[in-house]
């Protein structure tokens, strides 16, 4: 499928998705592709006038199962909205701020902040204290759960003191890994370290990270601290979120590009995903691990096939899109669209009618009237073969009274003859 900003669906994308977009203004938003008749309407699940545009989304993640959905913001307060209510059940509020992820187990939410600090909080204690169990450092960018033992915890952040480290959650927060960075450059200088994302590779053991320095890691916790086995580019290729799944990764840079590697070969990419136009902020798999959504800030979400790298799903958000989660629609997606959803269509309408009409005011009247004016080449045409006609009439007009004079002039001549033979 040909580059476009337009809102686009494949004709061979037909799985029933929900995309959950989270924004720079505070906008939390729900899209449904699967429907025949509407399938670019977005519907925002909270009353604009009730969201502060500062209060950006830092992290979105799903609870023990898909049916609730954690949402950070930039501000302390973090909410649990239920998927089968659609509606906020719950709202937490942190001592830092702001959330760069979240970890679920048992009955706990543990969430990583901006600052290094990871606290936990126990959802079934109504006072909401909130208690601090570990520093990673001083500056985190990222926290991820093991998937297949959500009591792990993996941060990442910018610096040495803030390289990748591992931590068990059910025992108070203990340090089970740390990672340990490359040897020195050929110059003896320490090799800048900056983990800009991380993810457990279907195993507790088995961790990546991608950094801004334009490299993607991969270790083995059972083997050795350093990495064993690395990508490194001298082109400018700043990485700042990653997924991973079976033997492949998937990063996403600031400049707008998307690639695939192969754990088992990781000297170069594999795949390349195409159509963004701005940094690509957050991505994400859906359960069946074959289907790529990515969120950018070009303002638009996508999903692309994993293996063909074809880009089946896009659509524009209105705003920058900072976080993104996708799972598998529990609902007819058929049916009609809410009041709610019908509405955001409705707006939608109207503000691309209103652009028309701006566009039409600004249109400069003394130079459509040149144009209205100028003769067109069909025109043009069609006086040169006028011209054309009259100037060959013309000169058959003279042929004819030229040969008609010689015939007169040839009879005359037949008669003097005869008169001068009678005599």
């Amino acid at each position: 499928m040909k580059w476009t900003t337009a809102n686009l669906k494949s004709p061979n994308y037909t799985e029933s998705h929900e995309i959950y977009v989270g924004t720079s203004t505070g906008t939390f938003k729900r899209f449904l592709p699967a429907l025949e008749d509407k399938p670019f309407a977005q519907r925002n699940l909270y009353d604009l006038n009730e969201i502060d545009k500062d209060d950006r989304v830092t992290a979105l993640a799903f609870g023990n199962d898909t049916s609730e959905i954690f949402i950070g913001r930039a501000k302390q307060n973090v909410q649990m909205h239920s998927l089968h209510t659609d509606k906020v059940e719950k709202t937490i509020n942190f001592k830092f701020a702001p959330i760069v992820g979240f970890g679920s187990f048992d009955d706990y939410l543990v969430a990583g902040c901006s600052n290094g600090q990871v606290q936990r909080l126990s959802l079934e204690n109504s006072s909401n204290e909130t208690e601090i169990l570990i520093s990673s450092g001083d500056d985190m960018s990222h926290l991820r759960q093991c998937p297949t033992d959500r009591n792990l915890v993996a941060t990442g952040g910018k610096g040495r003191q803030n390289n990748l480290k591992v931590f068990d959650m059910a025992v108070e927060g203990k340090q089970v890994f740390t990672s340990k960075n490359l040897p020195n450059d050929f110059l003896q200088l320490e090799v800048a370290v900056w983990d800009s994302d991380v993810g457990f590779i279907d195993s507790p053991h088995i961790l990546a990270t991608c950094s801004r320095h334009g490299y993607v890691r991969m270790y083995d916790t059972r083997k050795q601290r350093r990495p064993v086995q690395c990508y490194a580019t001298e082109d400018l290729m700043s990485f700042a979120t990653l997924v991973a799944n079976g033997n492949y990764i998937y990063t996403g840079t600031t400049m707008g590009a998307m690639k695939a590697f192969d754990i088992r070969r990781m000297k170069t990419f594999v795949h390349t995903y195409k159509g963004f136009t701005g940094a690509i902020s957050d991505v994400t798999l859906d359960s069946t691990g074959k289907y790529l959504a990515s969120a950018s800030l070009d303002r638009y979400v996508r999903i692309h096939h994993v293996d063909s790298t074809v880009l089946l799903y896009q659509c524009y958000v209105k705003s920058k899109a900072t976080r993104v989660l996708i799972r598998q629609s529990t609902e007819n997606t058929n049916c009609v669209l809410t009041a709610e959803t019908a509405e955001d269509v409705e707006q939608v309408e109207s503000s691309n009618k209103l652009n028309i009409e701006k566009q039409s005011l600004c249109v400069d009247k003394e130079y459509e009237d040149l144009f209205e004016n100028m003769q067109t080449v069909r025109e043009k045409e069609d006086a040169a073969d006028s011209d054309t006609e009259t100037k060959s009439g013309e000169v058959t007009k003279k042929n004819t009274k030229a040969g008609a004079k010689r015939k007169s002039d040839k009879q005359l001549d037949k008669t003097k003859k005869r008169k001068s033979e009678n005599k």
